[in-house]
């Protein structure tokens, strides 16, 4: 599961991108026009295609670029097959020719791509903007997300430190010493959120997600292209449960 600032303006053409398809029998199902969806890292916005009521498309990207897309087209109930849409060659989401399968969550909806070949599937959630626009929105989802990534308690069983990561605050414990509470923000590479942190007493650290928890690294600035690159290790930190 893909449980993975150049700004652009979303353009009312992002909500109509053209799919052209001949198969004209309808349907009845969710209705996917200007609804908002999240991976984890893209957004998108749904359109229906007015010449195609079983073809439903995508368009949206990053806080520094657009451009990503994809299109759905209903082969029953709730049940989609990916493929591009009109003029494209590639999709943002799963292969062309995955199915695809909408679940509903109360007032909410998700997008499940499923893989015969792949345990992992692509998964979107859709949000609902509310006042702001899709992307500003989005923006939100965004910065919630990496500090879901990062939330819990994680043992350093080498260095014998406890790491807690509390919304922005990380929380670093000894064995036997007192606690350290630092806060931190996220350095924004190409107008994203990265993955080294900065915190408040002016230490850099790089994580990585690992299947048992979190790799932290050294980060080193590099000034000629304004970015961090990632250093040695010096933690491999074990979630608790």
């Amino acid at each position: 599961m893909k449980t993975n600032l150049l700004t652009f303006t979303l353009a009312i053409a992002l909500l109509g991108v053209a799919c052209n398809n001949s198969h004209k029998e309808e349907v009845a199902s969710f209705n996917f026009d200007k609804t908002c969806w999240f991976d984890g890292y893209e957004y998108f916005v749904g359109s229906a295609d007015t010449t195609d009521a079983n073809l439903f498309c995508f368009a949206g990207g990053t806080l520094h670029e657009g451009g990503s897309t994809f299109a759905l087209r209903q082969v029953a109930v709730d049940t989609f097959i990916i493929q591009p849409i009109a003029g494209e060659t590639w999709v943002a989401v799963g292969v062309e020719g995955d199915t695809a399968v909408l679940e509903r969550k109360g007032d909410l909806a998700m997008i499940v791509c499923h893989r015969p070949d792949d345990p992992e599937c692509d998964t979107l959630w859709q949000y609902l903007p509310g006042n702001k626009t899709p992307m500003e929105a989005y923006r939100d989802l965004l910065i919630t997300s990496r500090l879901g990534d990062l939330a819990g308690t994680y043992v350093d069983s080498v260095g014998k430190m406890t790491y807690q990561f509390v919304d922005s605050l990380l929380i670093r414990t000894p064995a036997n010493g007192k606690a350290d509470t630092q806060s931190f923000h996220f350095f924004y590479s190409f107008d994203m959120p990265s993955h080294l942190l900065i915190l408040s007493n002016n230490e850099e650290i790089w994580y990585e997600k690992t299947s048992q928890g979190l790799d932290l690294f050294k980060a080193k600035y590099i000034a000629a292209v304004e970015d961090y690159t990632r250093e040695k290790p010096f933690a491999n930190l074990v979630k608790q449960q």
